[in-house]
């Protein structure tokens, strides 16, 4: 199974090249959020989607206005993803031939609970029922970014919508990729997306202090991961969507292929709602399984994409699970995080991570891990930072781990040419 577009929408811009041009630079989306007050919250800084860049191309008029924003940037993001595929036209945006077989895997933690739930609750209090938008049940569930992206391009395949917490994207990816593989849809979209704007999102992390509370004079400085002064996340938020397909079908359209899809593994850790198993277990199952279904050995695995989400337990975890797997080799294998540019998407995050992940395969490039300057002896990896890192690059472990103990982990390679 092959990737053959891909789509994005993230603080960094509104599409996954320009994604994968700014990592590589080194630059940052986290900038002061407006709508966060000093004097009622300890974390002003967030990685925002700038509204205004989206070209909202797939969506107009009533429709448009009726979508939640989480669902806006799915379609879009998918939209790209298809075009960049060559599924749809770069003109006229509808598809070239029929998709009706294709389906999707979306993933989202929030969905429109903040943006329209809660302030439709506000109304409800002022107004009673007159209050309540129309389109609300239609609107802020989380299975309506799936809805949007499948009946935007005529889908109507397997469709599925998973909230794994942090997990979500990557595990949306694996579980589109199964589809695929098990010959459900010839086609997929894998994906997430996340909207993180409304402050009810930041509140709910700062009470369980999560979030990064030194840097809000200097935002691109607050997400730092691997570092040993690592001292809390900052919310991110946007949206990725990859085309899985089947390796014969591409090749009979004449696709361009990025990478492979080898294998895919998840796990819980079944320990704790918030904190990781310290020793890195949950997560090494998750590693091994993925490593175990692609039929690669630990020895092969060229480049690690991390979690890293720049807190203190959760990056030491991930090394300890780096270490079960990897063992002697643990220290030599180039790692990086995207979070010190991006903070941390959600649901979105592993789905954003993975198309650099892609990238790095097709581009034989790592992106650098941002503010990684100060490294810590605990954690004891190879943290490519400070520039982007020529390699060659076979295969390449993508991890994503959440709360409530989801662990997930894919598995890419670069294409061989050979046929199916």
């Amino acid at each position: 199974m092959v990737v053959t577009g891909l789509g994005a929408i993230s603080s960094l811009g509104p599409t996954a090249g320009e994604l994968w041009d700014r990592l590589l630079a080194g630059d940052s989306g986290i900038r002061t959020a407006e709508n966060l007050d000093p004097a009622i919250i300890n974390c002003t800084i967030r990685g925002d989607v700038n509204d205004e860049t989206i070209p909202n191309r797939f969506l107009e008029g009533k429709t448009l206005r009726n979508t939640s924003r989480f669902a806006r940037l799915a379609v879009e993001a998918a939209g790209e993803a298809l075009m960049d595929a060559g599924l749809i036209d770069d003109e006229t945006y509808e598809p070239r031939t029929s998709l009706e077989p294709a389906g999707a895997v979306i993933g989202t933690c929030g969905a429109g609970v903040h943006d329209d739930f809660l302030d439709a609750w506000e109304s409800y209090k002022g107004r009673g029922v007159r209050g309540v938008p129309i389109h609300l049940h239609v609107s802020f569930p989380h299975n309506l970014a799936g809805y949007g992206v499948q009946s935007r391009f005529g889908m109507g395949g397997p469709s599925l919508t998973l909230t794994t917490a942090c997990a979500t994207g990557a595990q949306a990816i694996g579980e589109a990729f199964e589809e695929v593989r098990d010959g459900n849809a010839p086609i997929m979209i894998g994906g997430a997306t996340e909207s993180t704007h409304h402050p009810m999102y930041a509140a709910g992390f700062a009470v369980m202090r999560a979030l990064v509370t030194d840097s809000n004079d200097d935002p691109a400085a607050g997400s730092r991961p691997f570092d040993a002064s690592r001292a809390g996340f900052v919310l991110g938020e946007g949206a990725a969507m990859l085309v899985l397909e089947d390796l014969e079908h591409a090749l009979n359209r004449g696709a361009r292929i990025y990478a492979e899809v080898l294998g895919f593994g998840t796990s819980n850790d079944a320990y704790h709602p918030i904190a990781p198993l310290p020793d890195g277990r949950g997560g090494a199952r998750a590693m091994r399984t993925a490593l175990d279904d692609a039929g690669v050995a630990p020895e092969e695995v060229d480049h690690i994409n991390a979690h890293a989400a720049s807190t203190p337990a959760g990056d030491l975890a991930e090394s300890e699970a780096i270490r079960l797997i990897y063992g002697e080799r643990a220290p030599s294998i180039p790692v990086t995080s995207m979070k010190g540019a991006l903070g941390h998407c959600m649901g979105a995050a592993g789905a954003l991570e993975t198309i650099a992940a892609v990238r790095t395969i097709s581009d034989q490039t790592i992106p650098p891990t941002r503010n990684y300057q100060n490294p810590d002896e605990a954690i004891g990896l190879d943290i490519v930072h400070g520039a982007p890192r020529a390699r060659d690059v076979e295969i390449v472990a993508k991890h994503a781990f959440g709360l409530g103990g989801q662990n997930a982990c894919l598995i890419l390679a670069r294409y061989d040419g050979q046929e199916p």
